[in-house]
């Protein structure tokens, strides 16, 4: 009955808590002293499910940094339309640099040698000019 009553009305006044230690059988002072203990209880109470609550996404904080760190010190990342796309590893990555500044070398040699081949037969095409 009193828990019935500290959920309508948890801060009874005087009068109250006369009738209810009238009702109950115990002095108006141990009414007092038991909605004082109530409040304790319920405040501790609302503190370790917060607390928990703190805890749980702190832990989830901490794997998705662990997370983000593993994948920094393991791929190399492109900024993208403001999206972050993983691209392969970095080995990979290098090989395939290096693949493409030697097949543009090759491609430069080649027009260069084509345009000159071109001009010492007279036959000068119009992207041949620059």
């Amino acid at each position: 009955m009193i828990c019935s009553v500290f959920r309508d009305c948890p801060y009874p006044d005087e009068k109250l808590r006369k009738d209810l230690s009238e009702r109950l059988g115990m002095s108006a002072q141990q009414v007092k002293f038991w909605f004082q203990n109530k409040h304790t209880f319920s405040k501790g109470k609302m503190q370790r499910w917060e607390t928990q609550n703190c805890w749980v996404e702190n832990e989830r904080l901490k794997t998705e940094r662990q997370a983000i760190m593993l994948a920094m010190q393991n791929k190399t990342y492109l900024k993208c339309r403001k999206v972050m796309v993983q691209t392969q590893d970095t080995s990979e990555r290098q090989r395939l640099y290096t693949k493409n500044m030697r097949l543009k070398e090759e491609l430069l040699h080649a027009t260069a040698y084509l345009k000159e081949g071109l001009r010492r037969n007279g036959m000068l095409l119009p992207w041949a000019h620059k």
